[in-house]
């Protein structure tokens, strides 16, 4: 016969491989199988997810005419890259309007100074790379972001994107 801390860890086990149905500003999505949640760290945060590979994703919303621009924050997450050859840094923007509602995703790899301005100096890590979803709403815009080491953000790339095209 199992112990009851033997069926609580399979239900652990179970519950991380299980989809999760979730709704942010009335909207709704499925967590995928796999995203463990935890609790947001702050009130802009509506979600947080460790994911595999060491990679985290964030969702946020700061209001409904907060936020800026599509263009604002691209500028914003490419500045928080560089390369060590001070090189261009590898980037791709895909815009889709299919769905419920506009949906910019951008990709940025290299060093990540992640943070509100230069970031603090352990805030820098390289290898990394952000995938970064703004998702224009008539609620207003919600800001997710999948990052990570590269190798763990590529792992969950997939499973992102439909995350997010999911939102209905």
């Amino acid at each position: 016969m199992r112990s009851f801390a033997a069926a609580l860890l399979g239900m652990t086990a179970f519950a991380a491989h299980a989809q999760t149905p979730v709704t942010f500003l009335d909207y709704h999505t499925t967590v995928p199988a796999g995203w463990t949640a935890r609790a947001p760290s702050s009130s802009s945060r509506l979600a947080e997810y460790n994911v595999s590979g060491g990679a985290e994703v964030v969702v946020y919303f700061f209001g409904k005419q907060q936020g800026g621009n599509v263009e604002a924050n691209l500028t914003r997450w490419r500045g928080q890259f560089s390369t060590p050859d001070g090189s261009k840094v590898p980037e791709t923007v895909m815009r889709d309007s299919s769905g419920s509602f506009p949906i910019t995703i951008a990709e940025f790899r290299g060093t990540y100074r992640r943070g509100v301005g230069m970031g603090s100096a352990d805030s820098v890590r390289t290898g990394q790379t952000l995938d970064a979803a703004i998702v224009e709403t008539p609620h207003g815009t919600l800001f997710i972001q999948l990052f990570g080491p590269s190798a763990g953000v590529a792992a969950e790339k997939d499973k992102f994107v439909r995350f997010v095209k999911e939102l209905r």
